[in-house]
């Protein structure tokens, strides 16, 4: 009995002692934090077409780079890839969220190289989409937010209030 205590005690300590956080280190020994705070990457969304009906929301999807180096990000859960995965918040003005209606996918980790889009200092990459295409939309007033985080790593970035036209 008090050798399987000890055995379990021993093996909580084993597993325990494995799970802290990591800190990177710069040259100078201090500690730096592995994300800082300041954002890489910014996601904007805009309007790509001046006229919305619920069968054509066009926006726009842009990504800029504010930093002196090339930096790069992951596709998968963007709008890179405008027909697959929920890469949008879409709420009306009470408040109820559209219905997604895309396809949704499962990947196998880490992402390929293929899956990363690669942003030069300073520079930027732009798609538009079709929210209809995925999102089940009525005439009405909306606000559209890129969800942000996941395996992308990006911010949320800003939101985006649109109204809809019957079509």
């Amino acid at each position: 009995m008090i050798r399987q205590a000890v055995i379990s005690l021993v093996t909580a300590v084993f597993f325990t002692a494995g799970c802290h956080t990591q800190q990177a280190t710069n040259q100078t020994g201090t500690a730096e934090q592995a994300n800082a705070n300041t954002p890489k990457l910014t996601p904007h969304l805009g309007v790509a077409s001046s006229t919305a009906t619920s069968d054509s929301v066009m926006i726009s999807f842009a990504i800029a780079n504010n930093t002196d180096k090339t930096q790069r990000f992951c596709k998968w859960e963007t709008p890179f890839e405008p027909r697959l995965g929920k890469s949008f918040e879409v709420t009306d003005d009470k408040g109820n969220e559209a219905a997604f209606k895309g396809a949704m996918a499962r990947r196998v980790m880490p992402p390929p190289q293929e899956a990363y889009i690669e942003i030069p200092p300073h520079d930027s990459v732009k798609t538009a989409v079709n929210l209809a295409n995925n999102y089940t939309l009525a005439s009405g007033n909306y606000t559209v937010k890129y969800t942000g985080g996941g395996v992308s790593g990006l911010d949320a970035g800003n939101s985006l209030s649109i109204t809809l036209a019957k079509p």
